[in-house]
């Protein structure tokens, strides 16, 4: 068979994959580099050129979609390799999340459906409505994650797309270890005054005598929850407020304080997923069913940053070894 016209079919076939209006250029290029090429294997084989040598040739250039794609005009990257990683664990965790949260609720809250008699109150009934409910409605959170992807990847494209000169970022140190007193003050107010409105909450009626009726008995805690769980976050909230006073004092988080936060926050998240497993909080069934929801949310966020101190308590001491 002729080489010239296997160089053709395959000038051909690669052309074909790409838009008409670059098809002339690429096939005179790429024709053009073919010869060369050919014509050189031909030399250094002391032979004129043949059929044999043109498919060596050709099966050494690529598959005709491959050459294609390395003419083809670039367009923009969605997710960076480099982020593939980190957008697998954002959106399959929160996934994760969502089921640790809403599963336990739905088996151990109320019923979650009326007018459904047989099985409505058995472990599979209760596995049915949540696989059916906030089972697969978890899967709205990877759809707003690539949606979010999508929109950012659009605007980097467009500012990439602007020629502006390239600049250093100038060096900046960053200690991430330093805290801001005010906002320490503040927030330890916060949560001293919002203790103080939970410890109270058995009293309501006295001290809120102005909510409406239904507002108190709606807020009426589970006299065993008050009896035997309860107490514990009384030594919690000590222990968390001597922790911060003592970071308030010394201005910055050092790497036995952070420590001591990674195990006051397991602490904290045990209590909490304890309260909302263990029985009713509240004696409203509907109060108690969201509390508890709130609370598993609570937990996990606190066992979070349990990880996020302990691993910074990590990084803390291997670059300062003075703030052990």
């Amino acid at each position: 068979m002729d080489p010239n016209a296997i160089i053709d079919s395959y000038v051909a076939d690669v052309v074909r994959h790409l838009p008409r209006r670059q098809r002339a250029d690429v096939a005179s290029e790429l024709r053009s580099l073919l010869d060369d090429e050919l014509g050189g294997r031909a030399a250094d084989a002391g032979r004129p050129a043949d059929s044999a040598l043109a498919m060596e040739l050709l099966t050494a250039f690529g598959a005709p979609q491959d050459v294609a794609d390395r003419y083809r005009p670039a367009g923009f990257t969605i997710i960076r390799p480099s982020d593939a990683p980190r957008f697998t664990w954002i959106a399959l965790g929160g996934v994760g999340l969502i089921w640790a949260i809403t599963l336990p609720a739905i088996m151990l809250g109320v019923i979650p459906v009326t007018g459904w008699d047989y099985g409505a109150d058995t472990w599979w009934g209760r596995l049915t409505v949540w696989w059916l409910g906030p089972g697969i409605g978890a899967l709205w959170w990877p759809g707003v994650v690539i949606t979010y992807t999508l929109i950012g990847a659009l605007v980097d494209h467009r500012r990439e797309s602007r020629q502006t000169a390239w600049a250093p970022a100038p060096p900046r140190t960053i200690d991430r270890d330093l805290i801001s007193r005010p906002g320490t003050i503040a927030a330890i107010a916060a949560a001293t005054v919002g203790a103080t409105i939970v410890i109270a909450l058995p009293w309501l009626a006295s001290w809120a005598h102005w909510l409406p009726e239904p507002a108190i008995q709606a807020l009426a805690l589970d006299p065993e929850f008050l009896q035997w769980r309860a107490p514990w976050i009384i030594p919690y909230w000590a222990a968390e407020l001597v922790l911060y006073v003592l970071v308030l004092i010394a201005g910055r988080w050092t790497v036995s304080t952070l420590r001591a936060r990674a195990v006051l926050s397991l602490a904290g998240a045990t209590l909490l997923l304890w309260w909302s497993l263990a029985g009713p909080v509240f004696v409203s069934p509907a109060t108690d069913t969201t509390a508890r929801l709130i609370l598993a949310t609570l937990a996990a966020c606190i066992a979070t940053d349990a990880v996020i101190a302990y691993r910074r308590s990590r990084s803390t001491s291997r670059r300062t070894p003075s703030l052990v």
